[in-house]
């Protein structure tokens, strides 16, 4: 599984790209509103088919909502993108939001002793770092870095859950935010960023067949035979 629901504001007028001789997409630069005291994010969307059509007619600066698009992380530049979904532009009533759902698996075990995969501060919050291998198809993943934060005293512990309970082959699920850190490099004097996945909330695979029977229905709803319109007689998206 690879889900995106983010809400965005267009930097760009959107550009066609051809992807083949016959087809083509509508990219654009946006950016992400900020999380907590973080920094906006900034992401390449990409829109294929009728979505692209209607998003062509998208202006600079425009509020959108993005749903269903998957995300997908280039290893070379250290980048994000998100590709497809539906985008329906917005106001600012609409609810700020920014879920990710990844499935694969986890890439490697967390040592403790490594700074870099573990660490506790001296102000009492744990963080622990793990990366999730997530197929694209054809045999090939790409690479999420997630991190979880929290205190000792926080009710759900997913920095700790993480280092008990993830190991290298783990099939995992994840929600996630993205985040993006910024500052001031002390040698160049050039602004920085990095964004990162932060850990919501994690579900582990399945460890196999325990046995037990599916759940049958209980109930039989009887059809009314009658469907009321409902938004004015359209219907969803495919």
């Amino acid at each position: 599984m690879n889900q995106t629901f983010v809400c965005a504001q267009t930097t760009e007028v959107p550009r066609e790209v051809a992807i083949s001789a016959t087809n083509y997409a509508m990219r654009c630069a946006v950016l992400l509103p900020p999380v907590g005291n973080k920094a906006p994010t900034p992401i390449e969307l990409n829109v294929y088919g009728k979505a692209a059509e209607r998003f062509s007619r998208t202006i600079r600066g425009a509020q959108i909502y993005i749903h269903g698009a998957k995300l997908r992380f280039d290893l070379e530049s250290r980048t994000y993108s998100l590709h497809g979904g539906i985008i329906a532009t917005v106001d600012e009533s609409f609810p700020i939001l920014n879920t990710v759902i990844l499935s694969g698996r986890c890439v490697k075990d967390i040592d403790q002793e490594d700074a870099r995969a573990f660490k506790t501060t001296a102000d009492g919050l744990m963080i622990c770092n793990q990366t999730l291998s997530v197929s694209t198809g054809r045999n090939q993943a790409d690479l999420f870095n997630f991190y979880a934060i929290n205190t000792a005293q926080d009710k759900l512990n997913n920095a700790e859950l993480l280092v008990n309970f993830t190991r290298k082959g783990v099939g995992l699920t994840i929600q996630g935010k993205l985040t993006t850190d910024a500052w001031v490099d002390a040698t160049s004097k050039e602004k920085r960023t990095a964004t990162k996945i932060q850990l919501v909330s994690m579900t582990l695979a399945p460890k196999g067949n325990d046995g037990s029977r599916a759940i049958q229905p209980q109930t039989t709803v009887a059809s009314t035979g009658v469907v009321a319109s409902l938004w004015g007689g359209k219907s969803a998206e495919d």
